[in-house]
């Protein structure tokens, strides 16, 4: 895996769209549907999934996908009620779908529980906002949003000037690989300690789905505590808080997850952290 290059990075280039550049793989977004190999009771239950949703909440779930989240702001409304962006939009959310229902064993009625949740989670946090902030002079974007949106620039910049987190570098598989630097907090505001993670975490799963041409759903974690002492240990609520999300909203989506020159307490703090 290239661990290497993402403990070197300095966090720096945290502001583009996707800060990634593929030049190995299949292209950009070009690859084969996983579902092909699902069984036929599980791609039964997973298009239940995505039938019982609002059309709302099936336009949510199709722009877990960032290929597909640039490609819905990017078109106008008038051609979305096609029969094939309509298939595309089914097709894409069922990715989602499958997720939670792997995640919960096959249990259709909580799979289909937590994975509204996990919608209204994104809406919440205007996840669609965050990911699209810096991209916003492409878009065709009312005042207030405009507004909205150069915050999250300003809030987002500031904070990953530290390079408390970053995303820098693949492991073998095409997966992004997605660092936190502890040792680099500098505060802990609960809002966009929160935010700034699940920015990078999403930048992070937006990179894994361009290098593996889509094959690749799941991203590498690196823990790197060098440097760490008692000053930089987030609050235990606001560690709670994020790995609650991740575990809650995001199933399926971390490979493996390497912690690198962590401290003799760190057993303790990661037992009551989980």
């Amino acid at each position: 895996m290239t661990g290497q290059a993402a403990l070197t990075d300095d966090g720096s280039s945290g502001q583009e769209e996707v800060p990634c550049h593929s030049t190995k793989r299949r292209g950009f977004f070009g690859g084969a549907t996983k579902h092909s190999e699902l069984d036929s009771k599980m791609e039964r239950m997973v298009t239940q999934l995505v039938e019982e949703l609002t059309e709302d909440e099936r336009e949510h779930a199709a722009r877990a996908s960032y290929k597909y989240l640039w490609k819905s702001v990017t078109t106008k409304d008038t051609e979305k009620q096609s029969k094939d962006w309509l298939e595309e939009q089914s097709t894409v959310a069922k990715a989602m779908a499958l997720r939670f229902l792997k995640s919960k064993k096959g249990n259709y009625s909580v799979a289909l529980q937590k994975l509204r949740r996990a919608i209204e989670f994104r809406k919440e946090m205007d996840v669609d906002g965050l990911r699209l902030c810096f991209q916003a002079s492409k878009l065709d974007l009312d005042e207030a949003t405009q507004e909205k949106y150069a915050m999250y620039r300003e809030r987002l910049s500031e904070r990953m000037t530290t390079g408390r987190v970053y995303v820098c570098g693949y492991d073998k598989q095409g997966r992004a690989i997605y660092t936190i630097f502890a040792a680099r907090t500098k505060d802990f505001d609960p809002e966009w300690f929160l935010k700034e993670s699940l920015y990078n975490f999403e930048r992070a799963l937006a990179c894994t789905e361009r290098e593996s041409g889509g094959l690749q759903e799941s991203i590498t974690v690196i823990g790197n505590y060098t440097g760490f002492e008692s000053k930089h240990r987030a609050p235990m609520s606001i560690s709670h808080k994020f790995m609650d999300s991740l575990r809650q909203n995001y199933p399926g989506r971390v490979n493996r997850v390497f912690l690198l020159r962590t401290p003799s307490t760190f057993l303790l703090f990661w037992s009551l952290l989980k």
